[in-house]
């Protein structure tokens, strides 16, 4: 009986492993990362084998492909889709402080010493006071080719 339901499944293998590499391309596609790839050329394989060979050829060419393409290309692909936030060179201008060097008011930029540049400086809208020569600011952010600061505590000293 059980070599018979084996001789049967023979026959429907090819369909089974096509389900498999459908089934996998799906959860493939609804996800972000590369999660079951592997799995469908492993299925894929093993349909290509399942016309002439045993189901537990099959089964052993499908794990032995999947496992290959897993071990060898999962690597390359995770370097190739790293997503980490690189910083540009202009974001590192973020949060440093720095001496105004020209007097800064809330209707006419001054201007700040920046990494040996000069920069064109003005107010956060929040700041109604001028800030004077010589006080020290924080870079918030960049506007085009202007820092955007803020005054800080008299006591912190300026960043080289």
């Amino acid at each position: 009986m059980f070599l018979d339901f084996l001789a049967d499944i023979e026959n429907y293998m090819i369909w089974v492993w096509l389900g498999i590499f459908v089934l996998t391309l799906v959860l493939e596609a609804s996800t972000q990362d590369f999660v079951s790839i592997w799995f469908s050329v492993g299925a894929l394989m093993a349909m290509a084998v399942s016309g002439f060979t045993p189901f537990w050829a099959e089964l052993i060419v499908f794990v032995v492909v999947s496992a290959c393409a897993l071990i060898f290309t999962r690597p390359l692909v995770k370097k190739m889709m790293d997503r980490t936030v690189r910083k540009t060179n202009s974001d590192e201008f973020l949060g440093k402080r720095v001496k105004v060097i020209k007097e800064i008011t809330k209707y006419d930029g001054g201007e700040v010493k920046l990494n040996g540049i000069t920069y064109v400086a003005i107010l956060m809208e929040e700041e109604e006071k001028s800030i004077p020569v010589d006080s020290i600011v924080e870079v918030v952010s960049l506007k085009g080719n202007r820092v955007i600061v803020k005054l800080i505590d008299e006591g912190i000293k300026e960043e080289e």
